[in-house]
């Protein structure tokens, strides 16, 4: 197939990490790897277009280039990811339709509460115009399946989930080993966080983390926490972390994704609070690798994780709920034990990336196929 892709919120080839670019570039990179051409339409980043004004006249000649662009590349099908009100797909629609070929949009987001704002009233109607255009609109969150479902006929509506490769997040004793003797956290129990330090929810839940800590100290002394990731939070983090737990919190920096399997394998329980978490892709990786997941029982968390089976959520903003989860799943070594077993056999059921991609794949083919009679 020929594909042209477009990713409104952010350029996949973007420099700062987060787990929108990571889904969305494993989509690219799942069609590129099974043969198919892949044109990557625009690289306009269209972030608050709708309230920029001074931005559209650059809109307007970054379309017409678009369009002769994808002209030129002669696609069979335009695909976009994640299209919602803050970022609406404005190239799609319309030059899918002169050229006569199927649009499809995955991680189509649908929200009425944002009709209701004046400010973001011209993104919703802007991006609800996209979703009703598409030939086919894929939901990877409950939440989102819910509401596209009250605008998009359930034949052009597939609820899929996010995924990660389970080969690239599996325990590694070797690395476990060498990472806790060089953090002398040798025979300790260990935690592991990672998150950017941006301020915000992110910051807040890594406040939120530290704090918790502090209360786990009280009962287990020799407890640590490791917590990678980097952002302009950092110093503010650090000072905190020093107040309430001195040196038992370890900051490590900004860890490549591609590493970062080694880091949770030295961990004994992933915690990461998560306020606003749309799903959390963090969430996945430390339960392929084995690691029972702590965190509130948000929107995010509560899909990534089975409570009781594979972690533990609790209420939001409940600081000692979420220090009590720390506590009494290092002190029930069976129960830790069992969800050890249980975390990565769940993430190949669910959220192995190659499966579900390969039910995308087919959808696409589908829509191609059903056009063209």
């Amino acid at each position: 197939m020929r594909i042209a892709f477009f990713a409104p919120h952010k350029p996949i080839d973007d420099k700062t990490p987060s787990g929108d670019l990571i889904i969305g570039k494993s989509l690219h990179d799942y069609l590129c790897a099974h043969g198919h051409e892949i044109l990557i339409a625009s690289r306009m980043r269209l972030r608050n277009i709708t309230t920029s004004p001074s931005k559209w006249p650059m809109l307007y000649f970054e379309y017409n280039k678009t369009l002769k662009r994808v002209k030129s590349f002669n696609p069979d099908v335009w695909l976009t990811y994640h299209s919602y009100y803050k970022s609406p797909d404005l190239f799609g629609p319309e030059i899918s339709t002169e050229l006569g070929i199927p649009y499809l949009i995955y991680q189509g987001v649908f929200s009425t509460k944002h009709r209701r704002n004046l400010k973001t009233w011209l993104g919703f109607m802007a991006n609800k115009t996209a979703l009703l255009h598409a030939d086919h609109v894929f939901a990877n969150k409950e939440i989102d399946h819910e509401n596209l479902s009250r605008i998009i006929l359930p034949e052009k509506l597939t609820r899929t989930r996010p995924g990660i490769n389970p080969d690239e997040f599996k325990f590694c004793l070797k690395s476990r080993t060498a990472i806790r003797k060089t953090l002398n956290i040798e025979n300790k129990p260990v935690l592991m966080s990672t998150a950017m330090f941006r301020s915000g929810v992110k910051e807040q839940s890594l406040r939120d983390l530290i704090l918790a800590f502090a209360n786990v100290l009280k009962i287990i002394p020799e407890a640590r926490l490791l917590i990678a990731g980097d952002g302009e939070a950092r110093e503010r983090l650090i000072s905190l972390a020093k107040q309430k737990a001195g040196d038992q919190i370890i900051f490590l920096g900004r860890i490549n994704r591609e590493d970062l399997f080694k880091y949770y394998s030295a961990a004994d329980i992933f915690v990461y609070p998560g306020y606003n978490e749309a799903l959390g892709m963090v969430y996945l990786e430390a339960q392929s690798i084995g690691l029972p997941v702590i965190a509130y029982s948000t929107r995010g968390p509560r899909e990534a994780v089975a409570h009781d089976k594979t972690g533990l959520l609790s209420p939001e903003g409940d600081i000692n709920s979420l220090a009590n989860n720390i506590i009494n799943l290092f002190k029930d070594k069976s129960k830790l034990q069992k969800m050890n077993e249980l975390a990565p056999i769940r993430i190949k059921e669910l959220f192995d990336q190659n499966l579900n991609l390969r039910h995308i794949e087919e959808k696409i083919r589908h829509s191609i196929v059903r056009r063209s009679y």
